[in-house]
């Protein structure tokens, strides 16, 4: 009876052994530090695959490249190239194990005036620093978290197929947004923007400036200007509508759907069939808002 107890005894603490090495995880560290004289390029190109990318503020003039691993190996650092005016900065190589761990810190300074262009297919891709770009900036993922904030840009391109993505405080002459079936926030967005998804949810508020927004798909629209500059075409395939307009803005108006509803806040000044609605708001209105859905319900106030 003792030898059985005492292998029993033995056979726990084996396994808790196991299951504590299977379960400890290494720490992620700083392995690999890369500095960049911002003279030396126009553009920045970073093209990662399932690594979290974060845009921070450079506290001198060089791009400083940071990553952190859970495993230290030279093979594991980035691989940088220069040709035609951009720096080219990718991943290492990545080994299978799913223990394995990894981000990396991308600082930019402000004296930098190129353009930047970030990949991650899986990983997150945050940019809340103060961005002042006079070029290009261009974020894309398959399946991961875009979140970008603070930023001027000449143009800002996001491309997304799943994931979510969220934008604050932009500033950019146009803004072009390209997904499948992300969820998108948008709040504070000034310019022209060009939305285009097939079947994700698109929520955006205090917008300033213009654009175009397609949902091809079962998405749905809800979006809220505070001040629009010139004409607006929004169009949802399947999912609601809805739109707030400033209270004090005059423009001409039009409204179709299939097998929808319209409704608006100033229905007296339009003229009104069962699927179109079409007429002018206030007075000498020069901005055209141009609404459409398929089988989706149209909103509009103001």
């Amino acid at each position: 009876m003792k030898r059985t107890l005492l292998s029993f005894a033995c056979a726990g603490i084996l396994l808790t052994g196991i299951f504590t090495g299977c379960g400890s995880q290494k720490q992620m560290t700083l392995v690999n530090t890369l500095n960049f004289g911002v003279e030396d390029f126009q553009s920045l190109r970073l093209d990662y695959d399932a690594d979290d990318i974060y845009v921070l503020e450079s506290d001198h003039d060089k791009v400083t490249l940071k990553e952190y691993m859970n495993e230290d190996k030279k093979s594991y650092y980035a691989r940088t190239s220069t040709r035609n005016g951009e720096l080219r900065i990718t991943e290492g190589k990545r080994p299978k194990r799913s223990s394995f761990e990894s981000y990396i810190e991308i600082y930019i300074p402000q004296e930098y005036n190129g353009s930047l262009f970030l990949h991650a297919t899986s990983g997150t891709i945050k940019s809340e620093v103060a961005l002042n770009l006079p070029g290009d900036f261009s974020v894309d993922t398959t399946s991961g978290v875009i979140h970008v904030s603070n930023t001027k840009a000449s143009n800002l391109m996001i491309t997304s197929t799943n994931g979510e993505l969220n934008f604050e405080n932009i500033d950019a002459d146009g803004l072009s947004i390209k997904t499948t079936n992300a969820t998108t926030s948008m709040n504070q967005i000034n310019g022209t923007i060009n939305y285009q998804s097939k079947g994700g949810k698109l929520a955006a508020s205090e917008l300033s400036g213009s654009g175009s927004f397609h949902a091809s798909g079962d998405g749905s629209i809800d979006i809220s200007f505070a001040d629009v500059t010139s004409d607006l075409s929004v169009y949802s395939k399947n999912g609601r509508l809805t739109l707030k307009l400033p209270s004090q803005l005059a423009f001409k108006f039009s409204a179709k759907t299939k097998e929808g509803s319209i409704d608006t806040s100033f229905a007296d000044q339009l003229d009104i069939t069962k699927n179109t609605a079409a007429g002018a708001v206030g007075p000498s209105p020069e901005i055209l808002v141009d609404l459409e859905t398929r089988n989706g319900d149209i909103d509009v106030s103001m």
